[in-house]
């Protein structure tokens, strides 16, 4: 049953990205659609994100020495700073990097 809804699944998505590049539908979507289509990666990412910045060991919820919250939060700064993303990865990787195994020193 779960490779039947995994299946399934694959299908929708391939179909869902394979119909609008065939020509099948030559309707052009309206400009509120369009505009819409920017926050889908905001809104799959975050919660991902989030997650992975704030549950650590055991799926319990730490702050003091949550050194990948810390890095995210570095990262996000220097996000806002740059506005590259090269240097936002950087970041917070040199930063998670640096705290994790200097600072348990």
């Amino acid at each position: 049953m779960i490779w039947a809804g995994i299946i399934i699944c694959g299908v929708i998505t391939f179909l869902i990205r394979f119909i609008p590049m065939s020509g099948i539908i030559s309707k052009e979507l309206s400009t509120s659609s369009k505009n819409s289509f920017k926050y889908i990666p905001l809104a799959v990412l975050t919660p991902l994100i989030i997650n992975e910045l704030s549950i650590i060991q055991n799926n319990n919820f730490f702050f003091i020495e949550n050194y990948k919250l810390y890095a995210g939060l570095i990262a996000i700064t220097a996000s806002f700073i740059t506005n590259n993303i090269l240097a936002t990865i950087s970041t917070g990787m040199a930063s998670y990097l640096i705290m994790s195994n200097l600072i348990n020193i």
